[in-house]
């Protein structure tokens, strides 16, 4: 299995090289443009509209999409045939894929995206036959800055260092969201290069930095009843209840790195630096740390998949449910393990 950027740099080598693309994560954005850059390369010049189908395993039956890539194109080398979220089929829809993948047709170019797949099952197996396989799962925390500076100079923009640190504490992880938020900028600096403290403060609110920042450190500091004041705010202000989960785990998956590098003889400041935490807001980190032990912290580290598990559920409100993440995460530990 190959990572999103090699199958990038394979793309632009030259022409569809594999009858079978596979994407297969839960990280929308990459899968999306994968989807799209692969698209492009096999059909370029308005061949798409004679040449194009797409189908839902939710909502197409295997049939439809194997009657589509047994068709041969129309004016054109490829045929694309996307076919999203096959993890959504039953198994005996996936051993007839697996036949077919058994001998692609060389005219079609054939993409699946899913978000796991069982690598024990026949349809696995047949899948590597000739077939492109890419994770496109969610990015480590040491590689999303990179990311960050990737994307920002793809919309012309470049951050200075300070303005880098400060909007990747307030746009987190989801590269969805940090996306949304470099058009935001982009949009309204055409024609500034350079991004500093100001631009983000400005565009991306002052007061969601604000809150962002007082809930994480309200939660470190165990101060639950001024925490859960921030998070009501937060929430009656239209904040993504998914994006303020991810938040608050960030913190505590950077508690754990920063506990184990103290343990490894690693000075304050370069911990600051392997963490990505500078100034004040490394200060303030260093602090809460006291309030935690490893042990704790890793104990408490599957409430996180459980909330994430409830929000996206539906079955209690998000409120009820980040409410009673933050009163376990700021009292004992004891009952959690």
């Amino acid at each position: 299995m190959v990572q999103y950027q090699d199958l990038i740099e394979e793309l632009k080598k030259g022409d569809i090289s594999f009858p079978v693309y596979a994407l297969v994560g839960e990280e929308g954005l990459l899968i999306s443009e994968a989807v799209d850059k692969i698209v492009d390369k096999a059909l370029p010049d308005g061949m798409k509209d004679f040449n194009y189908n797409l189908f839902y395993a939710k909502e197409n039956s295997i049939d439809e999409a194997l009657n589509a890539v047994c068709t041969l194109p129309l004016m054109a080398k490829k045929r694309v045939v996307v076919l999203r979220d096959i993890d959504q089929y039953p198994a005996s829809s996936l051993d007839r894929l697996a036949d077919y993948l058994k001998n692609p047709s060389s005219s079609t170019c054939l993409i699946i995206t899913a978000k796991k797949i069982d690598q024990r099952t026949k349809f696995f197996k047949a899948l590597q036959n000739d077939s492109m396989i890419t994770a496109c799962g969610p990015l480590y925390e040491n590689q999303i800055k990179s990311w960050i500076r990737f994307r920002a100079k793809s919309y012309g923009l470049e951050f200075t260092e300070d303005a880098l640190n400060i909007f990747y504490e307030v746009a987190g992880n989801e590269l969805g969201i940090i996306d949304n938020e470099l058009k935001k900028i982009s949009s309204y600096c055409e024609s500034k290069k350079k991004i500093d403290t100001d631009d983000v403060e400005l565009l991306v609110g002052k007061s969601r930095i604000y809150s962002i920042f007082n809930l994480i450190n309200a939660i470190g500091e165990k101060r639950l009843e001024k925490a859960l004041l921030i998070l009501k705010k937060m929430l009656n202000d239209g904040e993504p209840p998914l994006m303020i989960l991810a938040m608050i785990a960030r913190q505590f998956r950077l508690m754990v790195r920063a506990i184990e590098y103290q343990r490894d003889g690693l000075s304050a400041p370069e911990v600051s630096k392997k963490i990505g935490l500078f100034g004040n807001i490394f200060n303030a980190f260093r602090e809460q740390l006291r309030n935690f032990t490893l042990d704790e912290i890793l104990k408490k580290h599957k409430l996180f998949f459980h909330a994430d598990s409830e929000l996206k559920g539906g079955v209690y409100s998000p409120e009820m449910i980040l409410n009673d993440l933050i009163f376990k995460l700021c009292n004992s530990v004891k009952g959690l393990a």
